[in-house]
């Protein structure tokens, strides 16, 4: 199968190129740089040529970047409508029969929970929406953040970090997983794409710690007017994942049962493997 995967370039969308090379699919590699007339469906139709399948994994945090403004909603919603639009009228020609979007298990009323949960509705029975929560594995932004944590000898915690339960998968398998959705002759709607077990970022900083063979960490609580002083630093300083988005997000929990699985065996545990 020939696959267009956009969003190449990003964390979930490099090991998503490499779990299709490995099951002996074509992987083409798209991203959206520059952003530009990506909300018409006539801008898709020169990528789908030829092409079976489409994964929409493309995604971003902050809501302005190389001068775009309202990026969020563009890249999350009106993007992917549009590509679907294209999709639909390449089927009539045999090309791109299958369409996953990965959206975001999130929760909340940040313009990044609004625009991901616009692109589910925009999206919904046109396309397999996958909707993973915490994605841990190499090359991810925030697990690296998380492994460095869980290095120091003393944590001082944003309270959200504390309080907010995910349930992380490991990006192989998600990888795995959406590949399994494209090779389906009857794929889900809908794949809740979650791990084994639910936790507070905090626990999961200190199993983490505990698997590498660490004593616990002193735990203190950042103060909140502190840890939103810090968030809006990130908002202007784009060094990780921190910002306001990130801090919003942790509001609501990442956790809920996983239902039906695509893949057909268990999931791994997160501690399983690399985070950075």
């Amino acid at each position: 199968m020939k696959v267009l995967v956009i969003g190449a370039g990003g964390f979930i969308g490099r090991h998503l190129c490499d779990a299709l090379i490995a099951a002996g699919h074509e992987a083409v590699r798209a991203d959206l740089r520059p952003v530009t007339d990506w909300d018409r469906p006539a801008a898709w139709q020169p990528l789908l040529r030829g092409v079976q399948g489409v994964v929409y994994a493309a995604g971003c945090l902050r809501d302005q970047a190389g001068g775009v403004t309202d990026l969020l909603d563009l890249l999350h919603h009106r993007a992917p409508a549009a590509l679907a639009d294209a999709c639909e009228k390449a089927g009539t020609t045999g090309d791109a029969k299958r369409f996953v979007h990965v959206s975001a298990l999130c929760g909340g009323v940040s313009a990044y929970a609004r625009s991901k949960q616009a692109g589910e509705v925009a999206l919904a029975g046109r396309a397999c929406i996958v909707k993973p929560s915490l994605v841990v594995g190499p090359g991810g932004t925030s697990s690296r953040l998380l492994d460095q944590l869980a290095r120091l000898p003393w944590l001082p915690l944003p309270a959200a970090v504390a309080r907010c339960r995910v349930q992380p998968i490991r990006v192989e398998d998600l990888a795995a997983g959406i590949v399994a959705t494209l090779e389906s002759t009857q794929p889900p709607s809908t794949w809740i794409a979650v791990g084994p077990e639910p936790a507070t970022v905090a626990d999961w900083i200190a199993r983490r710690r505990a698997d590498a063979g660490r004593m616990p960490a002193r735990i203190s609580t950042v103060p909140d007017a502190l840890t939103r002083a810090t968030a809006r630093l990130g908002d202007v300083v784009a060094l990780g994942p921190w910002c306001s988005t990130a801090l919003e997000l942790l509001a609501h929990d990442s956790a809920e049962p996983a239902g039906t699985s695509p893949l057909q065996r268990p999931l791994r545990s997160v501690l399983q493997g690399a985070w950075a």
